[in-house]
C-alpha cells in the first residue's frame, strides 16, 4: 500500500505519545510484525540459535508419534513447514530455513520410512510433497555459501537416496531430482 506524502508528513508531525499509542494499537492487530519487532528490537537478534532449537524441538516432538495414515503425516509436515516459515519470517534466517527443513525431512524419513513404504499405494500426495520440499531446499541451498553445502551434504544425500530408492522413485525421477548432491 502506497501512502501519499501529505499523510506521511501528518503522521510525522504527530506528538510522540500519540504515535506510540497508534503504534501499539496497530501491533495488536499484526502479530507477525509484533514478533518480528520483538526479535529485532528486544532480543537484538541474539536469540537466533535458541529460536532454531525451539523449532527443532517442535519437529522432534511432532514426528516422534506414529502417523495414522500418509495423509496425516503430510499434514504434520505441512504444519511443521509453517512453523519453519514463521521462524524465517520473524528472523530472516535463510540458513536456518534450509537447516530446519532438512532436519524435518531427514527425521520424517528416518522415523517413518517403513510406514511410508508400507502405504505407498495411498501415499501419492505425501510422495509429491516430499519431492517438492526437497526441490525447494536444493534451490535455496544453491544460493547459500559453499561452506554450508559441506555441512549439510550428508543430510541432503540421505534424503535424496531415500526418495529415489524407497519413498518416491517415480516422483523423484519425474521432478529430475538429482540422485547425489552436489
Amino acid at each position: 500500500m502506497q501512502f501519499p506524502a501529505e499523510f506521511k508528513k501528518a503522521i510525522s508531525n504527530l506528538p510522540h505519545a500519540e504515535k506510540d499509542k497508534l503504534l501499539f494499537r496497530l501491533l495488536k492487530k499484526d502479530l507477525d510484525l509484533c514478533n518480528r519487532l520483538q526479535y529485532e528490537l528486544v532480543e537484538q537478534k541474539e536469540s537466533l540459535h535458541e529460536r532454531r532449537d525451539a523449532v527443532e524441538e517442535e519437529i522432534r516432538r511432532t514426528l516422534k508419534y506414529d502417523p495414522y495414515s500418509p495423509g496425516y503425516l503430510m499434514m504434520d509436515l505441512r504444519s511443521l513447514n509453517g512453523v519453519i516459515s514463521r521462524h524465517v519470517k520473524y528472523t530472516k534466517d535463510k540458513e536456518g530455513e534450509v537447516q530446519l527443513t532438512l532436519f524435518m525431512l531427514r527425521l520424517a524419513l528416518e522415523e517413518h520410512v517403513d510406514f511410508i513404504v508400507a502405504h505407498l499405494y495411498r501415499a501419492e500426495s505425501l510422495q509429491d510433497y516430499l519431492v517438492k520440499r526437497m526441490q525447494v531446499v536444493l534451490q535455496k541451498l544453491s544460493k547459500l555459501h559453499e561452506d554450508f553445502y559441506v555441512e549439510h551434504e550428508s543430510h541432503v544425500n540421505y534424503i535424496l537416496t531415500q526418495l529415489h530408492q524407497k519413498v518416491a522413485p517415480l516422483q523423484a525421477r519425474k521432478a529430475k531430482l538429482p540422485k547425489q548432491w552436489p
